[in-house]
């Protein structure tokens, strides 16, 4: 797993933004996700990113990068957090990143687009990059069009492994049901049955 201080050039044939936030972003995200959340937020920008080419899509690559790899940090603090692990993150991501930097309205922008990816029924309308979250983490997750990032996925698999994520992941999600019932995560657990879906992926085809 990489782990160096600046992010690379691309990952998987996807370009990495190199600016001053997105740097400090990777630097935060090695030092504040495990594993497991850190390889799952770099493959759904790969698969993201290679959406939005299949599509012929435009999107801003500095939002993207940044909210993939803060999109899941609330479930590191189900705890703590006073609401639901998106709403939570995505105020805390607003809050770091303008801290390093980003101007508030894109720092807005992450955050809404934190927010989305918990969403149902996320469209174009929502923003090009919340649809794109939406659907990489879902492809992650649950290998919803597994078959869309054919040709990147060996090699960003080989960066970014997925190791036991299934189960660390699953385990997030109980977690935060079993803390807040009425948040987004219950829906995708018991009304989209996260488990069976996952226990069906494609993924389990790949190797370990």
């Amino acid at each position: 797993m990489n782990v160096e201080s600046r992010p690379p050039n691309e990952i998987g044939g996807s370009t990495v933004p190199q600016d001053a936030v997105s740097d400090a972003t990777w630097r935060w995200a090695h030092r504040h996700l495990s594993g497991y959340l850190l390889a799952h937020s770099v493959r759904s920008y790969c698969w993201a990113s290679e959406i939005a080419a299949i599509e012929g899509w435009e999107f801003d690559r500095r939002v993207l990068w940044n909210a993939a790899l803060f999109h899941d940090f609330g479930l590191t603090r189900i705890p703590r957090n006073t609401e639901c692990f998106e709403l939570e993150g995505g105020a805390i991501a607003r809050r770091i990143l303008v801290g390093f930097g980003l101007a508030a309205p894109l720092a807005d922008h992450v955050a809404r687009v934190i927010v989305d990816h918990m969403r149902a029924g996320v469209t174009l309308a929502d923003g090009v990059e919340s649809v794109l979250l939406d659907r990489a983490t879902g492809l992650d997750v649950r290998g919803d069009g597994y078959e869309l990032v054919n040709r990147v996925r060996p090699a960003v698999i080989a960066a970014w492994p997925r190791g036991a994520f299934d189960r660390y992941f699953l385990r997030a999600v109980e977690h935060e049901v079993a803390t807040r019932p009425g948040c987004e995560s219950s829906r995708l657990l018991r009304d989209n049955d996260l488990a069976g879906s996952m226990t069906r992926s494609p993924w389990r085809g790949e190797p370990a």
